[in-house]
Parts: structure tokens; C-alpha cells; sequence
């Protein structure tokens, strides 16, 4: 029955317009901001491997960032256009369709994550040769990066997806996510020591491969790769069990 479920969701990520929208813009942006970094940046700054980091990772952040979107118009559109009624009528079991939903939302995040990765790596190391700066990674690290920043993003997809299922408001959802990303938490961490190595944006940060000074503090650090998924992961948890009380709740119409 999940997989039927799950089928469903698929299909109707694949015959509407916004995915694959999202996804040429993920991937213009995530060229345009590695772009921007590797000609933007000093010699000075792109001496360091942060800078380096700063130009590889930003298809990983902006595929995050994008993916998240993604999530939260895909889960929360359909109650917004009321798509969600017959969902519900084929499919009663409710915690199986937001379960189904961020399935496949975290498939379509992962899509946009090996996208805006490949084509940051392509154009990012274009750019540090045009302007013979090395490397100054390894294989590995470089994997990291790339790997990090797909990861990433089907988790960020995975965390729209509960997102939009709990505010049932794709609008009131992104503006919601984008004040805490971008309002709320420069300002704790500005006001909380340590709070970057617990904040989304310090997660966000570390699983796609960029630098402490990425995340907003220089000097506040950031979680390691394994912990930081399982801060996110825990995040996630924790709005799903939102999210399926709400929506356990909520009226037919």
C-alpha cells in the first residue's frame, strides 16, 4: 500500500511545472553564486581552502535552500488547492501519505542536490583555474563536498515536505522558514556562544561542505558531518510528529 502511496506522490511530482522550474533555477543560481564567489573573492580570501569551500559548496547550499522550497509548495500546495481531498479518500491512512509525500519530496531533493553539485563543481573549478588558484583539497575532500550537498538537499526537501504538511499554507510556510534562516538565527548567533553548531544554518553549512565564516561567525564553528546530519535528521523528526498530528486532525473539505 506505501509503495502504491508513494507511486502517487511521484507521479505528481513529474507532471507538474514547479519541480522542474525549481530545478533550472537551482541550478542558474547555484552557477551564478560559485561564479560570483570565484571572481568576487581576493586572492587572499581564495588562499585559504575556506574560499575554495565557499565556491565548491555553493550548489550544495542553493540546492538545500531550493529543495526546501520545493518541499514545502509540494506538500502545502495541496491543501492550498484542496489536491489533498482525494488523496485522502484513495489513501485514508493519513500518517502514510505526509510519510509517502516526504518520500518522495526527499527523491526530488536529491535530484536537485546531484544537479546544482555537478554543475558547481564544473563552473567552481573552471573558475579557480582561470584565475590559477589551486585547489587545495583532496579527492576526498571534494567528494565530501559533492556528497554532503546532495545529502543535504534531500534532507532539506524531506523538512519542507513536513513543513508544508504542518502549516498547511505554502506561503505562510516559506516566509515562516526563510525569517528564522535569515532574521532569527544571525541574531542568536550573535547573541548565543555556540549556538552556529546547533542552528539550521550551521547544519545546513556543514553538510554542503562550507567554511565556519559561511555560516555567519568566523569563530563559531560548526557541528562535524555525521553530527550535523543527525541534528537535521532529529529536526525533521521532530516536525513530522508536528505534521502528522495536525494533519490527523484536520477536516475534509
Amino acid at each position: 500500500m506505501m509503495g502504491r502511496t508513494l507511486r502517487s506522490e511521484a507521479v505528481k511530482l513529474l507532471t507538474t511545472r514547479t519541480p522542474r522550474r525549481l530545478l533550472v533555477a537551482t541550478v542558474v543560481v547555484s552557477i551564478i553564486l560559485a561564479t560570483a564567489i570565484g571572481f568576487g573573492s581576493t586572492e587572499a580570501d581564495m588562499a585559504a581552502t575556506d574560499g575554495v569551500r565557499s565556491v565548491l559548496g555553493a550548489g550544495g547550499i542553493m540546492a538545500g535552500i531550493f529543495a526546501l522550497v520545493l518541499g514545502i509548495l509540494a506538500s502545502g500546495g495541496e491543501y492550498r488547492y484542496g489536491t489533498i481531498t482525494p488523496t485522502w479518500l484513495t489513501t485514508p491512512n493519513r500518517t502514510r501519505v505526509v510519510v509517502a509525500q516526504m518520500t518522495a519530496h526527499t527523491l526530488a531533493g536529491l535530484a536537485l542536490g546531484v544537479a546544482a553539485t555537478a554543475a558547481t563543481m564544473i563552473v567552481g573549478l573552471a573558475t579557480l583555474t582561470i584565475r590559477g588558484i589551486g585547489v587545495g583539497l583532496s579527492v576526498g575532500q571534494l567528494a565530501a563536498i559533492v556528497v554532503g550537498g546532495i545529502v543535504f538537499a534531500g534532507l532539506s526537501a524531506a523538512f519542507g515536505s513536513a513543513l508544508g504538511s504542518l502549516f498547511a499554507n505554502p506561503v505562510v510556510a516559506v516566509i515562516v522558514v526563510f525569517l528564522v534562516l535569515f532574521a532569527l538565527e544571525p541574531l542568536l548567533t550573535g547573541l548565543i556562544d555556540g549556538y552556529q553548531r546547533w542552528s539550521l544554518t550551521g547544519v545546513r553549512v556543514a553538510l554542503s561542505g562550507g567554511s565556519a565564516q559561511a555560516a555567519g561567525d568566523p569563530t563559531g564553528g560548526l557541528p562535524s558531518v555525521p553530527r550535523a546530519a543527525t541534528l537535521w535528521v532529529s529536526y525533521t523528526a521532530a516536525l513530522t510528529v508536528l505534521a502528522i498530528a495536525a494533519v490527523r486532525r484536520r477536516e475534509i473539505t
